[in-house]
C-alpha cells in the first residue's frame, strides 16, 4: 500500500485533491485585488475630475465676467465702422487705430471705393490740363532716359515733379504720375550713394503714407511700396500689410457680406464682418483677432494665478487639454471661438489631487496586502490540515498493518495448533516461541504508539535520576533479546570504561536506544553488523549505533526524524514499523537536553548518536 500524495487527503477511500482549493483560492485573491487595483484606478480618476470640478466652479464666475466685457469692448471698437466714410484716409484710420486689419471702404452703390484696383479709363477730351502736362513732363523724362541723358532725366524729375500741381495728375489708367516718375528716376540712380537718391525716396515715401485727400489707386500704391522697399531695404510703410491683405481679399471674393457678424472670409484664416450701414467690410486675421482678443481679456481684472486665453476653432489652450480648466464659447460674436482658463502653477491643482489620490492608493495597497497576507496564512493552514490529515491517514494505515500482520500469524499460528489432533512437543513449543514473537512484536509496536502520543501531548512523566551509561547499554541489549543473535545477525558492544554518569529517565533511554537497534536490524538486510558504542565526549555521553544497511540520502539525513518518515518505501510494507521509532528517539534526547544526530551514506549504513550530558562532578572532586 503506498502513501497518498502530500496534495491529496482521502475521504471515504477517495483521495481529495488540494490543488484546486489552492488554485480557487488564488483566483479569488487575484480577482480581489484586480477590483481593487480598478477601485483605486477610478477613485483616482474620478477624485481628479472632483477636484477639476470644483476649481472649475470657482472660477466660472470670473469667465463669465470677461465674456460679458469682451463682448461690451468689442461692440464699442466695432462701433468705429459705423462712423466710416468711403475714402483713402478712413481706410487708414481704420488700420492705423488698429480697429481692423484691413478694411474695404464701400460707395453707396456697394462698390469698392478704397482699396481700388483700377480705375475707369478717363477720355482724352476729359482730361485736364494738369494731367497732360504731367504726362508730357513723364514722355521728356523717359526720352531724355532713352537717349542716355539719365542725370538730365533725374534732374528733370526732381525738379518739375515736386511742384504741388502735379500731386494729383493722373494718367489715363487713374495711375500717378509723379510717383511713377519717382520710381523711374530712382531706378535710373542704380545705386543709393548717388546724391538725389535719399532726397527722392522720402518724397516717393511720403505719397504712399498720404492718404487724405489721395487718388491714388491700391494696386499703384502697393505696386510702389514693394518696389520703394526693394531700392531701400530700410524703407517700411505702417499700412502695407493691411494694403495686401485687402488686394489679395478683393481678388478672391465674388460677393461683399451682408451680415454684420463675424465669419469666414474667402480666404484661409480670414474673418470678414460688415458695418451695420454696410458702408464698411473689417478683415480680421486670424492671428490678429486672436491678439484684440486677447488684448481685451488683460484689460479685465483676473485672480491671481489665472490665465484666460482666446481660442480660434481647432486650436487647443496653452500647455495642451491636460492644463485645461474651463473652456466657453466667446460669444455669439465669435462663432466657433473660445475662451479657455487654465491655472499658472498647476501643482494647486496637482497637490491638492495627489493628496487624496495618495489616500486612496495607501488604503488600495494596504487591502491588496492584507489580502494577500490572509490568502498565504490560508494556503498555510490549509496546507498544514492537508499535511495534518495525511498523517493521520499515514497513521490509521501503518497502525491497521502493523496490527493486521502479528495478529495474522498468531491466529495462523493458533488455527494450526487447534487443527492438529496430535500435537508433537517440539513443534508446539516452536508454535508458542513464533507466538511470543509476535506478541512481543505487537507489544512493542503498541509501546511506540502510546510513548508518541504522550511525548506528543506532553504528558510523558520522565523520572530523572543518576544514571550509569553501562546500565542503559545493558538494558538495551537484553530488551532487543533474539533479534540480535538471530542468524545472519551480529551485535557488537563496546562501552567505555569509566564513563560519567548522566541524569535521565532510565526507561526513555533505554527505549531510545532498543529503537535505534530496531532500525538497525530492520534496514540492514540479510548480514547484519550492528556495533553499540559507548564513549565520553566533551562533558556528554554518547550513545552510537552503526549498522551496515542501506544507508541514506542527504535529503533523508534532513527528513528522519520527522514523524511517520520513512527513508524506503519498498520496505514500509515488508519491514515492520510505522516511521515513529526516530521521532520518539530525539523527543526523548532533547528532553534530556541532549541531540541525536546521524551520519550516512547509501548502501554503506548509517550511525545514528544521541548525546546526552554528564553529570556534573562537585566542586573539589
Amino acid at each position: 500500500m503506498s502513501r497518498p500524495s502530500p496534495s491529496a487527503i482521502r475521504i471515504k477511500g477517495r483521495p481529495l485533491r488540494a490543488w484546486p482549493a489552492l488554485v480557487l483560492l488564488l483566483l479569488v485573491v487575484l480577482v480581489g485585488t484586480g477590483c481593487v487595483l480598478w477601485f483605486m484606478v477610478e477613485a483616482s480618476r474620478n477624485e481628479r475630475l472632483a477636484i477639476r470640478q470644483r476649481l472649475a466652479d470657482a472660477y466660472r464666475g470670473h469667465l463669465e465676467l470677461v465674456q460679458t466685457r469682451v463682448a461690451e469692448a468689442w461692440k464699442q471698437q466695432s462701433a468705429a465702422l459705423e462712423e466710416a466714410t468711403p475714402s483713402a484716409a478712413e481706410f487708414a484710420r481704420i488700420v492705423g487705430e488698429n480697429r481692423a486689419d484691413s478694411v474695404i471702404c464701400l460707395g453707396a452703390d456697394g462698390r469698392a471705393v478704397y482699396p481700388r484696383q483700377i480705375a475707369f479709363p478717363t477720355p482724352a477730351l476729359a482730361r485736364g490740363r494738369t494731367d497732360e502736362a504731367a504726362q508730357s513732363l513723364q514722355s521728356q523724362v523717359r526720352a531724355l532716359a532713352h537717349s542716355g541723358e539719365a542725370e538730365a532725366a533725374i534732374r528733370l524729375v526732381v525738379e518739375r515733379f515736386s511742384e504741388p500741381l502735379f500731386d494729383r495728375a493722373q494718367d489715363q489708367e487713374g495711375r500717378i504720375i509723379a510717383a511713377s516718375a519717382e520710381l523711374f528716376a530712382l531706378e535710373l540712380m542704380r545705386s543709393p550713394t548717388h546724391p538725389q537718391f535719399g532726397r527722392l525716396v522720402d518724397r516717393l515715401a511720403q505719397r504712399l503714407n498720404r492718404y487724405a485727400d489721395s487718388v491714388m489707386l491700391s494696386s499703384q500704391r502697393r505696386f510702389l511700396m514693394r518696389e520703394l522697399q526693394r531700392l531701400s531695404r530700410a524703407m517700411s510703410f505702417p499700412t502695407e500689410t493691411a494694403e495686401s491683405l485687402a488686394g489679395r481679399y478683393l481678388e478672391a471674393t465674388l460677393g461683399f457680406p451682408r451680415t454684420t457678424s463675424l465669419e469666414p472670409g474667402p480666404l484661409p484664416d480670414v474673418w470678414q464682418m460688415a458695418s451695420p450701414t454696410r458702408r464698411a467690410i473689417a478683415l480680421f486675421t486670424t492671428a490678429g483677432l486672436r491678439d484684440r482678443l486677447q488684448a481685451m481679456v488683460a484689460s479685465q481684472p483676473l485672480p491671481a494665478g489665472v490665465t484666460v486665453s482666446a481660442l480660434a476653432p481647432g486650436a487647443e489652450p496653452p500647455g495642451g487639454e491636460d492644463a485645461l480648466l474651463i473652456a466657453a464659447p466667446a460669444g455669439t460674436s465669435f462663432p466657433g471661438w473660445r475662451f479657455a482658463l487654465t491655472l499658472d502653477d498647476r501643482s494647486l491643482f496637482q497637490t491638492a489631487a495627489d493628496r487624496r489620490v495618495s489616500t486612496y492608493l495607501w488604503t488600495g495597497t494596504l487591502m491588496v496586502f492584507v489580502m494577500l497576507a490572509l490568502a498565504v496564512v490560508i494556503a498555510l493552514a490549509f496546507s498544514r490540515q492537508v499535511r495534518l490529515t495525511e498523517l493521520k491517514n499515514d497513521l490509521v494505515a501503518t497502525v491497521s498493518h502493523e496490527l493486521k500482520t502479528p495478529l495474522t500469524s498468531m491466529r495462523a499460528l493458533v488455527d494450526t495448533l487447534l487443527e492438529s489432533e496430535r500435537i508433537e512437543e517440539v513443534t508446539a513449543r516452536e508454535y508458542l516461541q513464533l507466538i511470543a514473537q509476535e506478541n512481543s512484536r505487537l507489544s512493542r509496536l503498541i509501546d511506540n504508539f502510546l510513548t508518541f502520543s504522550r511525548l506528543d501531548r506532553n504528558k510523558y512523566a520522565f523520572n530523572f535520576h543518576p544514571i550509569a551509561p553501562a546500565s542503559v547499554v545493558d538494558q538495551a541489549v537484553t530488551a532487543a533479546g533474539e533479534r540480535c543473535r538471530a542468524p545472519g545477525c551480529k551485535l557488537e558492544v563496546r562501552t567505555a570504561p569509566d564513563l560519567p554518569s548522566i541524569h535521565g529517565d532510565f526507561d526513555a533511554l533505554v527505549t531510545a536506544l532498543l529503537n535505534l537497534l530496531d532500525n538497525a536490524i530492520k534496514y540492514s538486510g540479510q548480514t547484519r553488523h550492528i556495533t553499540l558504542t559507548t564513549r565520553a565526549s566533551h562533558r556528554a555521553v554518547q550513545f552510537s549505533v552503526e549498522d551496515n544497511g542501506i544507508g541514506l540520502s542527504p535529503s533523508q539525513q534532513r527528513k528522519v526524524f520527522r514523524r511517520f518518515y520513512q527513508a524506503d518505501e519498498r520496505l514500509s510494507r515488508s519491514a515492520e514499523g510505522c516511521g515513529l521509532g526516530l521521532s520518539i528517539v530525539q523527543q526523548i534526547a532533547t528532553a534530556h537536553g541532549g541531540i541525536v544526530t546521524v551520519s550516512s551514506e547509501l548502501q554503506r549504513g548509517s550511525t545514528f548518536t544521541i548525546e546526552i550530558p554528564a553529570t556534573p562532578e562537585p566542586a573539589g572532586a
